[in-house]
């Protein structure tokens, strides 16, 4: 399949940079999520020096949109001054709508809907509200006035108050949150809690130095707080400093699946119908931890999606060509593993091989579910990606979610933003793919080539 124009231009992206990722509750706690958007959308146009009128239209990727901006791609267009006749369009696609949003656009390009996108993924976890479930349905609590005046009884009804980020992890279908598919996977796929602290380990460690060493910086637009501190780095990682200096930390953590509230074995019970391999007692242990799961987060990106051509034209640098993509579900129970088929998916219809591809950025949602994945590649395509991470280094050489942290819509920018940097860093790599796993079960890929 050939991912071009009518005119057979290729796709290229440009321009790219995202805000600091800040841990939920902390630096971006007070700072919305079209707020963010809209600081790193003139940071993008400050950067490249490319005119707004140049704006064809904008695309967010967005799980957790305010009320207060619905559209949010709309809102924050107007906001900072871009072509009111630009088209605008906000996408939720679970965790993948970054990369999602970066598609539609891709596509419309394709299909000459528009030459020059702008590109914005985001969220804020900080932000996600309560609901009351049923309250305006009852007499008592039917209006804001009424709820205010009537509110000291709200325990004791039959309302429901609902954390919208937990209910948003729970998959409504299969009844299973984000971190149960972890344990699914990690039993289906034999992995032990050391291999997946491991792994973890890795994670942080390459995180770390290479912010230290200043590898992110180029594509970092700092932000300044509420309190007028300016946060530079991703937060994390820098507050985590003993994990990479004490691995042992991560074994201290204990599992999240066998407690007084749930055991393995109860757990085993509980998802029999996914647990593709038997119970064994004294055997089986849970394997998900605290720390070998990704943070909440809050950040925003922000990436120009147009033709070489107009590239040209603005005089704005290509940072990658978007050689083509791949898209595929699953069970929403095996969340994750999706990312071994969108990848497959992704090389088959680019006429590709994963031993041609040099660089490998892997979504960390778990250890666990890319761990999960690299097996699943390995059985269904026949390609090590395991070997490929430890002995060649291949798989997220700089870190990944796990410590770098995971604000939603925004990590699609942000894992292309991590291929882009593996280019800039490694004259001799011309591939990269990046995958990333939703949800639902629902998973992308993204294949750059090296400009």
């Amino acid at each position: 399949m050939e991912f071009l124009t009518f005119s057979k231009e290729r796709i290229i992206l440009a321009g790219g940079v995202r805000t600091p990722i800040g841990q939920a509750g902390k630096s971006f706690s007070d700072i919305p999520s079209y707020e963010l958007g809209s600081k790193i959308i003139e940071a993008i146009f400050n950067r490249t020096m490319v005119s707004k009128e140049e704006v064809s239209g904008v695309v967010c990727g967005e799980i957790n949109q305010s009320s207060k901006a619905p559209n949010v791609a709309r809102v924050m267009a107007v906001k900072t001054g871009l072509p009111l006749k630009s088209t605008a369009i906000t996408v939720a696609n679970n965790c993948v709508s970054g990369f999602e949003a970066v598609l539609d656009a891709a596509r419309r390009v394709m299909i000459g809907e528009g030459d020059f996108y702008l590109v914005v993924g985001q969220d804020s976890m900080s932000q996600g509200p309560f609901f009351l479930e049923g309250a305006k349905q009852k007499p008592k609590f039917a209006t804001l006035e009424k709820l205010i005046a009537n509110w000291a009884e709200i325990p004791n009804s039959d309302i429901k108050i609902i954390d919208s980020i937990e209910e948003g992890l729970t998959d409504p279908i299969r009844k299973i949150n984000m971190a149960m598919t972890a344990e699914i996977a990690a039993q289906n796929y034999g992995l032990t809690k050391k291999d997946l602290d491991e792994y973890a380990y890795r994670s942080y460690k390459k995180a770390y130095e290479s912010i230290r060493a200043g590898k992110y910086r180029p594509y970092i637009h700092p932000i300044e707080c509420s309190d007028g501190t300016l946060l530079e780095n991703d937060e994390y990682i820098l507050s985590k400093t003993g994990m990479v200096e004490n691995p042992s930390r991560f074994e201290k953590a204990s599992p999240l699946f066998d407690s007084k509230y749930l055991s393995i074995k109860e757990f085993y019970q509980k998802y029999k119908d996914w647990i593709l391999v038997p119970f064994q007692e004294g055997k089986t242990h849970a394997t998900v931890s605290l720390f070998n799961s990704c943070p909440r987060s809050d950040g925003s990106g922000a990436i120009f999606v147009t033709t070489e051509s107009k590239a040209q034209k603005l005089g704005v640098p290509v940072q990658a060509i978007l050689k083509g993509w791949g898209m595929y579900g699953v069970d929403p129970a095996y969340m994750g593993i999706g990312m071994a088929f969108a990848m497959g998916t992704a090389v088959q219809k680019t006429n590709m091989t994963f031993a041609k591809i040099d660089n490998f950025e892997i979504h960390e949602a778990f250890a666990a579910t890319v761990m999960g994945t690299m097996r699943e590649v390995k059985r269904s395509y026949g390609f090590d990606l395991e070997r490929a991470d430890k002995e060649e280094g291949k798989v997220n050489p700089n870190g990944g979610t796990l410590a770098l942290g995971h604000p939603l819509g925004a990590t699609g920018i942000r894992i292309l933003l991590n291929q882009i940097m593996d280019f800039d860093l490694n004259p001799h790599h011309k591939y990269s793919l990046g995958a990333i796993c939703a949800g639902g079960g629902v998973a992308g890929s993204i294949l750059l080539e090296r400009p």
